[in-house]
């Protein structure tokens, strides 16, 4: 199942990401950046949810799986722990060149890597009813 999740997903994809404010979620778009099947996000150091992710590291992320007149989705979470060693930081950006639109270096310090530690995958195929549940 692993490989098939992994299948579905491109090296940048838009997804909604979830985090939470309080006992208040948070939703909003972000590139999901997959490389060699560990997945990342990108965002600035005074971004609302990298103060949200500093108090709580507990995150989602949906990305929606549309074909025809139905849509499925793959659904991640886990914690997000953020990314000190500038070797990975420098191979992310650079596997993931839209980084430098917002950075112009990877050592900046306004630019701050996550990494989904997955716990689990919710998927499920469009035109179905039923998700299927993995442990990552």
């Amino acid at each position: 199942m692993k490989n098939k999740i992994l299948s579905l997903l491109t090296k940048c994809q838009e997804v909604h990401v979830a985090t939470c404010e309080g006992d208040q979620p948070r939703l909003r778009p972000m590139t999901l950046i997959v490389k060699e099947g560990r997945f990342y996000f990108a965002t600035g150091g005074h971004d609302n949810k990298a103060r949200q992710l500093d108090n709580n590291n507990k995150a989602e992320f949906c990305l929606l799986l549309p074909s025809g007149k139905s849509t499925g989705y793959i659904r991640g979470s886990g914690k997000m722990e953020k990314v000190q060693d500038q070797t990975v930081r420098k191979e992310v950006a650079d596997w993931a060149e839209f980084i430098f639109d917002y950075w112009k270096e990877a050592n900046d310090p306004d630019y701050v890597l996550y990494e989904l530690k997955l716990e689990q995958i919710r998927h499920m195929e469009p035109g179905e009813m039923v998700e299927t549940l993995m442990e990552w």
